[in-house]
């Protein structure tokens, strides 16, 4: 970029700012207060219907409705039908299958000055796609439920984890996940699950991979069993077909990261040595294999699956 383009870009950028802020902001601010929004659960209210319901989940953010809207995220490019499959499961109504966007439509002062300012900028630049994608007259399960610790000004995992343990307490557990990611290796987070299976995938564009992940899970995982998936906004929709094959699909991307903040009493989204912590910046995307000293991590992986 020679100067003039430099320069070219840095007033429509500034101008950019200004026609938001002073048109796009306050108008999407009036237009947001009067959308009569949907009912989202709290976060224990949502744990607590998959214990006593068995049900699946399948959870939004923003980088989903991306995707449903179209646009490609950092670590998921758009692949086939994939947009076209978030907003199916989206749209969905489900007896099992529990859909949970994050409750950011309300009271945003339950969360960490970060997430708070995020999350109140989101929503207004957001929300003319926000009220296209969601159903006013619905009540939708919280996915916020596995961003527990980093996300709030007080740690809700004393809270939610003995909810999380009633899910797999003495069931065999069948874990999908991206090939560094290691679910309850070094902590004790799954140590009442009877016996824990092992699928890795790959930690970016894992879709791409789609079809041969659930192969992979139905040659290893019996019908009805519990299967817990961490891959990015593939798990959404993984999660969805999974559960109308009749397994229990969990998508709990990052919970098991959140786990680990908790007992090093972190409260910033910092790397952990040994797993994959894609929203670390760098730091948390190079993994030092060494520091998992787990023998039992190994001898759980079933199957390994990369991309093409």
């Amino acid at each position: 970029m020679n100067i003039i383009e430099y320069i070219v870009a840095s007033i429509q950028y500034h101008w950019s700012r200004v026609v938001y802020n002073c048109w796009t902001k306050p108008v999407n601010t009036i237009r947001f207060n009067r959308w009569e929004k949907p009912k989202v659960l709290s976060l224990t209210e949502t744990l607590q219907y998959i214990v006593d319901h068995k049900s699946s989940i399948c959870r939004y953010g923003d980088g989903e409705f991306n995707i449903a809207l179209g646009v490609a995220i950092g670590f998921q490019h758009l692949k086939n039908d994939m947009s076209e499959r978030m907003n199916q499961v989206l749209q969905s109504d489900e007896e099992n299958i529990m859909i949970a966007i994050p409750s950011i439509l309300g009271d945003l002062s339950m969360f960490s000055d970060f997430s708070e300012h995020w999350w109140r900028e989101y929503r207004l630049q957001e929300f003319p796609k926000l009220k296209k994608l969601l159903k006013s007259d619905r009540t939708y399960f919280n996915s916020l439920c596995t961003r527990f610790t980093s996300d709030y000004k007080v740690d809700q995992a004393n809270k939610l984890i003995p909810i999380y343990r009633q899910i797999w307490d003495n069931r065999d557990v069948y874990i999908v996940e991206g090939e560094q990611t290691r679910i309850g290796v070094g902590n004790d987070l799954l140590d009442n699950a009877a016996n824990i299976y092992r699928i890795l995938a790959p930690a970016k564009n894992a879709y791409d991979a789609y079809d041969r992940i659930i192969s992979s899970v139905k040659a290893h995982a019996p019908e009805r069993s519990l299967v817990i998936i961490a891959l990015g906004p593939t798990a959404t929709i993984m999660a969805y077909d999974l559960a109308k094959m009749g397994y229990q699909a969990l998508d709990l991307g990052h919970f098991d990261i959140q786990y680990e903040y908790h007992i090093r009493g972190i409260h910033t989204k910092e790397p952990i040595p040994g797993k994959y912590v894609n929203e670390a910046a760098a730091a948390g995307q190079t993994v030092d294999d060494s520091a998992i000293k787990d023998c039992r991590y190994k001898a759980s992986i079933v199957d390994v699956i990369k991309n093409r």
